[in-house]
């Protein structure tokens, strides 16, 4: 391994470590085999130095891309998924999902002590093998395959409000009480019936509405344990809204406790952006655009603020599909419209800010 400048580097030079930016988000993983755009992209980010292989190895020829006029490498997303870390990530997370499915059951029939320090745990471990919060998402985006609708939901909004609160700057008191809320949000949905849980198709109003009692039956789990309030509020309210139109109680703005507001931001986005037994998911703009367009009446201020703002950093670099069916990288984030980046199709820019009638429909 040795330190090489930036502008010295060549393609066919290996990655020995994850690259990252001067505001911690990565750039290219671990082990790609440099071309031409990896080196431009790297340059993009005004870096100095790297750290590659003392080999060299032989350049992966760049391939046709159907949807676009001009032809591209592999893209970032199909790097990170060839990589032993997500790889690795994946095989754990999944793991750990089947042992807290377990844990929940157990908590349910009283058959173990509610432990916060052990069952959070493995989502410390995760956070680790992802890359912190420079690599959550990266991860988190490119499990999209998996439709567990509970466990493995519930680690991906743990890990999640774990990053939100950490962007909020939070004491680290308050991060680990997020990141255990966001574990147990659902456990309530233990008790409800897995033919509720696994239909394929979406639910009756009637469904929904026993759906929706997993909040109450969550909070009674746990109501005489020995946790912090803040945990059991969170089991309670994260499906409340500042503006009085979310369940159980409707109730309102400060009402709402701090760390169900970290809570709900982290599960409405993992929901809307998995699959889920009866849909594909959805796509992260989409999402990010609805949080702009309505999250200051429904979220906490400061909250979504924060998750908005750090969030959409995430994707740059990322390989993207427009509606009219090119594709292209993320290369800059408008500001006062996040959903709506400049994304460049070979050598061509296009802000959407300013081409209202295109939109980012898929990452790829």
């Amino acid at each position: 391994m040795k330190l090489v400048s930036v502008d010295k580097l060549e393609p066919g030079l290996v990655v020995s470590e994850n690259i990252y930016t001067l505001d911690d988000r990565l750039v290219l993983p671990k082990g790609t085999i440099l071309d031409d755009k990896d080196i431009e992209r790297i340059r993009a980010h005004s870096l100095y130095n790297i750290f590659v292989e003392d080999e060299k190895k032989p350049v992966v020829p760049k391939q046709e891309t159907a949807a676009s006029d001009t032809s591209s490498s592999m893209s970032y997303a199909e790097k990170l998924r060839n990589t032993e870390e997500f790889i690795k990530f994946k095989q754990h997370i999944e793991e750990h999902a089947d042992k807290l499915e377990e844990s929940f059951r157990l908590l349910a029939n009283d058959s173990m002590p509610l432990d916060i320090d052990k069952l959070t745990e493995p989502v410390y471990h995760l956070f680790v093998e992802a890359g912190g919060t420079a690599g959550i998402f990266d991860m988190l985006h490119n499990l999209r395959d998996n439709s567990d609708e509970v466990y493995m939901h519930s680690l991906n909004v743990s890990l999640i409000s774990n990053t939100l609160a950490t962007w909020m700057r939070l004491p680290e008191e308050k991060i680990r009480l997020a990141t255990a809320a966001g574990l147990l949000h659902d456990i309530g949905k233990v008790l409800v019936s897995p033919e509720l849980l696994g239909k394929n198709k979406q639910l009756t109003p009637y469904e929904q509405k026993k759906m929706d009692e997993h909040v109450i039956k969550g909070y009674e789990l746990v109501k005489d344990k020995d946790i912090s309030i803040h945990i059991k509020n969170a089991i309670l309210m994260h499906h409340e809204r500042r503006d009085g139109s979310g369940f159980p109680f409707h109730i309102k703005n400060d009402q709402i406790d701090e760390i169900a507001s970290i809570v709900a931001v982290a599960d409405v986005y993992d929901s809307y952006t998995a699959c889920t037994n009866y849909r594909k998911s959805i796509c992260p703009f989409y999402v990010i655009q609805q949080f702009e367009n309505e999250g200051l009446d429904k979220y906490d201020p400061n909250t979504i603020l924060t998750f908005l703002s750090n969030i959409v950093n995430t994707f740059i670099a990322n390989r993207v599909m427009l509606s009219n069916g090119l594709t292209g990288e993320i290369i800059f984030v408008n500001p006062d419209h996040l959903a709506r980046p400049v994304v460049k199709c070979g050598e061509q820019y296009i802000d959407l800010n300013k081409n209202k009638g295109l939109d980012i429909v898929a990452l790829v």
